[in-house]
């Protein structure tokens, strides 16, 4: 059958301009079509329409190049044009000897196979350009993208069944406790209030000034209210005696009529309690309930990890987050400064690694800068592909974050996920091969003549560094001793430096001459064993520099109890991700804590902001593991781990209550020191679609670091799902009232959730876990907007109607839900 056709007429109406192409644009543009099934192939068929925009005959002497998600592609053997895979998310499609030239304004329909099809919007090609042969010259190419259903844009939701999920959290909660996210340990009422006047004192310990000054900042810039001296109104900052509690975030916070005080066991416990003081003056007029808090955190360390390294974020960002996630009292910045896609911290003698590792563009070679990747910018100044942290910017993140009583925990992945590091270094290797021999060689982290092959989980094929050279050793020693330089230069202790270790792939190292040696020389059995070799002797890297070493779960998997051991001594954590129980994932992090290795818990069913929140086709975002929304960072419970996941994979209800029968059983609660949620940027393509995946979601995480025990914990049943509810009910509702507008004030892009829709007796109904944000809708067809009708209560359904509707809220507004027809028969 032929596959191959010229079209001059399909898809005309998706091209934003017919005109002859002008220099310095591309002369073609593209159409791309998502893939059906195709049964005789077992893999989905995809298309892209290839048109010529000039006045001339396209010849066959280009190429096009384009990113995507990973996707295994296959081409049929009578193609006029052969897409192929560069490397990993980057494609190429050029002609083959069965190409003819292409006729002025006409087109060529290319169809290929892939073993997945787009989901949602992350994984649709993006970021392509053109080049032709013999110029190298990149040019943009102008793609559109076949419009989908409306079936097709709500996946596999039902606007049903968000209706009964937000009506879910519409029952009657207790609100007189303070509204303060995360909630306060107690409170006690001394009735009345207090108006906190324009003008305020503040009294303070020395060893207090950093949060004091942080204090008048806020107070100032956010609230209007001004710092002077002999005020109506002190507001007094104080440390309390040595030994006072066992937990040295703990504060005391005491509002009266003429005096605020802030009491803590350290600066970061009173940090805490001014935290809960601005928390309290948000929303209310400046006017507070006399009472009095005493409060601390569960566990001690509540992070946020921040991939920097797939796609950058510059420092000013991060400084504004840090802001924002350290009045949500987080504590723990775990920046994700290398990986495949980049390199993105400044290490004084190896500049390749940020001059080519720190870049990503067109190139033949790798050079001078990486492929593109993931936004598929062919530009090496410009796009979310390019980018690092000098390292005089990087000691002032450090300062900034440790006023903030934020400590920022570097990561550089070894041995895998290095391919950035890898490929500067083999550009070092080539700068200096020449002249000097041994600097060439001197920190090479790849071995020439490796015949190992392997596909790593992002379809890498050369992203392991060689752990039986020893330049791999002064690498890892030349940039652990710049990175603590950093720190020692910005006055701020580095307690720990993450190492990575996750997912190296099955056949990495069996190609290599130099690890086949180091393995007979040492009586080697496996792979692993080189795995635990590396890590054995990171271990006294770190402990020479005075440091501990954190990790992914597999460093501490499937290791010989000397290698524990060994581990153990010098682990600051083991961060666990793997909690998925149709994996057989949720058992991990209890197995680790029980070997006696303190353990972060990183669920990636609970805390992977970059899930999409849903399934819906314009919710951006990973979907491999399930979906993450706020609710589900909320429903996790770090002491029953078991019961964290209260769907499955596919959102389906699990039974909570044989959800640990036959499991591991966590030994010491002691061993679980806290929870991180993990922003990997694969599918992030700028700040403002970072912030989207991070807030409200990490909202829930905020709370349960806090408080580690809710009460529905111990709860079974229908009581349990009652408890569930009313809390999640109060966590709406204070995000409704008090979150939302302060990050929204804040400049952040928030995601608004779903409105739920149903038919009941010929009424049609709407709801949204919000109260205070509107619901728009229309029964025409059409896309709601801002003018769209307000839902205000139940109408009269027009039968056979397509129902479209949005929440709005404060300027932001949610993706679209969609009723159809055929889903209101049954409702009643």
């Amino acid at each position: 059958m032929k596959k191959w056709i010229l079209y001059s007429v399909a898809t005309v109406s998706l091209w934003c301009s017919c005109t002859t192409s002008h220099k310095g644009e591309a002369p073609v543009a593209l159409v791309w079509e998502n893939g059906v099934y195709d049964a005789s192939t077992q893999m989905y068929r995809h298309r892209f329409v290839v048109r010529n925009k000039t006045d001339r005959e396209l010849a066959g002497d280009w190429e096009i190049f384009y990113s995507q998600l990973p996707v295994r592609v296959a081409n049929d053997s009578t193609s006029p044009v052969c897409i192929t895979a560069v490397n990993a998310n980057y494609y190429k499609m050029a002609p083959t000897d069965r190409y003819r030239n292409i006729p002025p304004h006409d087109s060529l329909v290319v169809v290929y196979y892939a073993d997945s099809r787009a989901v949602n919007l992350s994984r649709q090609p993006e970021g392509c350009y053109w080049v032709a042969k013999g110029q190298n010259t990149p040019l943009p190419v102008e793609l559109a993208i076949v419009p989908f259903s409306d079936r097709e844009r709500m996946g596999d939701l039902s606007a049903e069944a968000i209706y009964r999920r937000n009506a879910s959290y519409a029952c009657p909660f207790d609100s007189t406790a303070p509204a303060v996210l995360p909630s306060v340990k107690q409170a006690v009422a001394k009735g009345g209030r207090v108006s906190v006047p324009a003008e305020v004192s503040l009294l303070y310990n020395q060893e207090l000034v950093d949060e004091a000054r942080l204090l008048q900042e806020k107070l100032e810039q956010e609230y209007g209210i001004a710092v002077t001296e002999g005020a109506s109104m002190h507001i007094e900052l104080d440390l309390a005696a040595a030994g006072h509690t066992c937990n040295p975030e703990q504060y005391r916070l005491d509002i009266d009529n003429r005096q605020i005080a802030v009491v803590g066991d350290t600066p970061h416990g009173v940090f805490n309690g001014i935290q809960t003081l601005l928390a309290l003056l948000r929303g209310n007029s400046h006017t507070l309930d006399r009472q009095t808090i005493i409060d601390y955190p569960d566990l001690s360390y509540r992070g946020f990890m921040l991939d920097v390294s797939r796609n950058f974020i510059p420092a000013a960002d991060v400084k504004r987050w840090i802001d924002i996630l350290s009045s949500y009292k987080i504590d723990v910045l775990h920046l994700h400064l290398t990986d495949d896609e980049g390199w993105r911290i400044e290490i004084p003698g190896l500049e390749e690694l940020t001059a080519v590792g720190g870049h990503r563009g067109h190139t033949t070679d790798e050079s001078t800068c990486l492929y593109p990747g993931y936004d598929g910018s062919y530009s090496v100044t410009e796009g979310t592909g390019n980018g690092y942290y000098t390292r005089d910017e990087f000691v002032d993140l450090l300062r900034y974050a440790a006023r903030r009583h934020v400590t920022i925990v570097p990561e550089v992945e070894a041995p895998g996920h290095a391919r950035a590091a890898i490929v500067a270094m083999k550009a070092r290797y080539r700068k200096y091969a020449g002249t000097d021999e041994a600097k060439a060689r001197e920190y090479l982290l790849s071995e020439p003549g490796d015949t190992s092959k392997y596909v790593s989980a992002q379809s890498y094929t050369d992203n392991v560094i060689n752990v039986a050279l020893p330049s791999t050793y002064a690498f890892m020693e030349k940039v652990v001793t710049e990175i603590a330089a950093m720190y020692a230069e910005a006055g701020v202790a580095l307690h720990t430096i993450h190492l990575g270790g996750d997912e190296v792939p099955e056949g990495a190292w069996l190609g290599s001459v130099a690890c086949a040696k180091l393995m007979r020389d040492n009586r080697m059995e496996g792979p692993h064993d080189l795995f635990e070799y590396f890590y054995s002797r990171m271990a006294g890297l770190v402990e020479a520099q005075g440091v501990k070493l954190a990790a992914w779960q597999e460093a501490a998997l499937h290791n010989r109890a000397t290698t524990d051991s060994r581990l153990k001594q010098v682990a600051s954590n083991i961060y666990c991700w793997n909690t998925v129980p149709e994996w057989g994932g949720d058992e991990i992090p209890y197995r680790i804590a029980n070997k006696g290795y303190p353990v972060v818990l990183c669920n990636v069913n609970n805390f992977y902001m970059d899930l999409a929140y849903s399934s819906h086709y314009e919710e951006r975002g990973h979907s491999w593991a399930g979906y993450v929304d706020e609710v589900k960072s909320f429903s996790m419970l770090p002491f029953s781990i078991y019961r964290s996941a209260r769907c499955d994979l596919h959102d389906n209800p699990v039974d909570l209550d044989r959800a640990d029968e036959g499991k591991t059983r966590l030994d010491s609660l002691s061993k679980i020191v806290g929870v991180q949620a993990q922003l990997f940027s694969e599918t992030v393509r700028g700040p403002q679609w970072a912030e989207y995946y991070i807030f409200p979601k990490i909202l829930g995480l905020v709370e349960r670091g806090w408080n580690a025990h809710p009460r529905w914990e111990s709860l079974r049943g229908e009581v349990e799902q009652q408890a569930f509810c009313q809390d999640v009910s109060r966590f709406y509702r204070q995000l409704d009232m008090q979150e939302y507008p302060y990050l929204i004030h804040s400049g952040v892009n928030v995601r608004l959730p779903h409105v739920g829709l149903c038919v009941i007796d010929g009424r049609l109904y709407a709801n949204s876990p919000l109260s205070s944000a509107v619901i728009r809708y229309t029964t025409d067809g059409s896309e709601p907007g801002t003018q769209s009708t307000v839902w205000r209560g139940p109408v009269v359904y027009p039968a056979g109607r397509v129902v479209k509707a949005r929440l709005y809220y404060l300027g932001k507004e949610s993706v679209t839900t969609v009723l159809f027809p055929t889903d209101t028969k049954s409702d009643k």
